[in-house]
């Protein structure tokens, strides 16, 4: 394994002092590197860490900007199928490159197997990070100190310590960040929580948010829920990729792979590399809450009735299938979450109820034919507005030095609570409460343990 120093140098990475938006002059650690910000008829070169489901549908909203260039995609796998939600989609670097040269008609897209090549490469001005969850941190941070910009797909981390983590280096390095919770970027999500934070509905202290269930296979279509230890499949390519794939992630027993949690599109059903379903949509819905509380750099006070079926005797799918929870505020604003309710976020107004959901926004009805155009007021709060896709708007951002429409530290605030909620799950625990300032469990050291993510087989950040 390549030595951090040796990485380092490979790279170029010196110390230097760069201007952050907000935040002035800003001194680069030694082993910072300065990110490159292309001038205005430049195009911004983009590396792909992670060419499975959801970086095949980032990749292909970025080949549609002419302002980027995708010039490497970067994967373990070579080929496989499986991948998407149904298991219809072949993915890996393979397919990955075959789709970016036939987009561009040339064969220039280079594909690698390890990470640490992409970073190395003065030439890439940012990545996009579309790899399991238990590589976001990490490869993240390392991203970060290299100077790249960085797109990475939601759930951003693992557990708190790694957000942290990602969100200090983030504002020390300067570099443009987005987190994929591309619900920022819609236009029914921004004007449901500038009704709610403006206070349209009323008094409104309340909210439900539906969440999906299960844990295992994928949203009724599964690919394995095999419990055996097995043969590594030969698409990881060339050996020692199933070691990068799994990279900090504990191995298992002999190193072997498990059907059920290491196919496509199934690790999220084990801790060692994802969150379950309350990180997997709750980077969505409750980043959503957060937003239209106007808490995207706080949080909440407690988590509270936590209910769940997780079977704590089993090692392989150790998260709930069915769970309900919920979300306390200081203000005493309470959302109740579940995966029995449906998908989206309903809030409870004095002026009446409103729901949303992809692609649907549905007003009480005094506010049926409001109009953020004509009847937002100039004493109210206008949020974050994307000009397009959430990808365009990083690129927007590149370019600009501004913010995104969904940072480093927002994202993070927005994860954690996902987070305090499944280490309710871990510790058994109907409740935890949790001082957003310190961003620490109050008197429960098992909590705050399970707070700290622990890395393995020499990968640290």
């Amino acid at each position: 394994m390549t030595t951090r120093r040796e990485f380092l140098r490979a790279a170029g990475i010196a110390a230097g002092a760069m201007s952050v938006p907000g935040y002035g002059l800003v001194q680069l650690k030694a082993g910072y590197a300065a990110p490159r910000r292309p001038p205005a008829l430049s195009r911004v070169n983009l590396a792909v860490i992670g060419c499975g489901t959801q970086g095949f549908v980032n990749m292909g909203s970025f080949l549609q900007d002419p302002r980027v260039q995708v010039t490497v995609v970067c994967d373990p796998v070579l080929s496989a199928g499986k991948y998407s939600y149904q298991s219809e989609k072949t993915c890996g670097r393979a397919p990955a490159k075959a789709e970016v040269d036939s987009f561009y008609k040339s064969k220039d897209c280079r594909m690698v197997a390890d990470f640490r090549e992409v970073l190395a490469d003065p030439t890439i001005d940012a990545v996009l990070i579309a790899t399991p969850d238990h590589w976001h941190a990490i490869q993240s941070v390392l991203a970060m100190k290299a100077g790249k910009h960085v797109y990475c797909q939601k759930p951003m981390s693992l557990g708190i310590s790694e957000g942290k983590e990602m969100a200090r280096v983030a504002k020390e390095t300067g570099v443009t960040f987005q987190v994929g919770s591309q619900q920022r970027s819609s236009s029914e999500f921004r004007v449901a929580a500038e009704l709610v934070i403006n206070g349209y509905l009323g008094e409104c202290m309340t909210c439900d948010v539906g969440l999906p269930g299960g844990n295992k296979g994928m949203y009724g279509h599964a690919n394995s829920v095999g419990r055996d230890l097995s043969p590594v499949p030969a698409y990881f390519q060339p050996d020692g990729m199933w070691d990068m794939w799994q990279g900090p992630a504990m191995h298992w027993e002999g190193n072997k792979f498990i059907q059920g949690i290491h196919d496509p599109m199934c690790w999220r059903w084990n801790s060692r590399t994802g969150g379950g379903m309350i990180t997997d949509w709750g980077a969505h819905h409750l980043d959503i809450m957060q937003w239209a509380l106007g808490m995207d750099d706080s949080g909440p006070v407690a988590i509270e009735n936590m209910k769940h079926d997780r079977d704590p005797n089993d090692a392989i799918f150790d998260w709930a299938a069915n769970y309900s929870f919920d979300v306390v505020y200081a203000n005493g604003f309470r959302a109740h979450v579940s995966n029995k309710f449906r998908n989206g976020l309903m809030f409870h107004g004095k002026v009446g109820d409103l729901f949303v959901s992809r692609g649907r926004l549905n007003k009480p009805a005094p506010l049926r034919k409001w109009n953020e155009k004509r009847d937002l007021t100039g004493s109210d709060k206008r949020l974050y507005r994307s000009r397009a896709s959430h990808e365009m708007d990083f690129i927007d951002a590149i370019y600009s030095g501004g913010r995104t429409a969904c940072p480093c530290s927002v994202g993070h605030r927005s994860i954690t609570i996902a987070h305090m909620a499944n280490i309710c799950e871990r510790l058994g625990v109907a409740s935890l409460k949790w001082d957003p300032a310190a961003e620490r469990f109050v008197d429960n050291a098992d909590a705050n343990r399970l707070a700290e993510v622990p890395h393995y087989n020499g990968w640290t950040l």
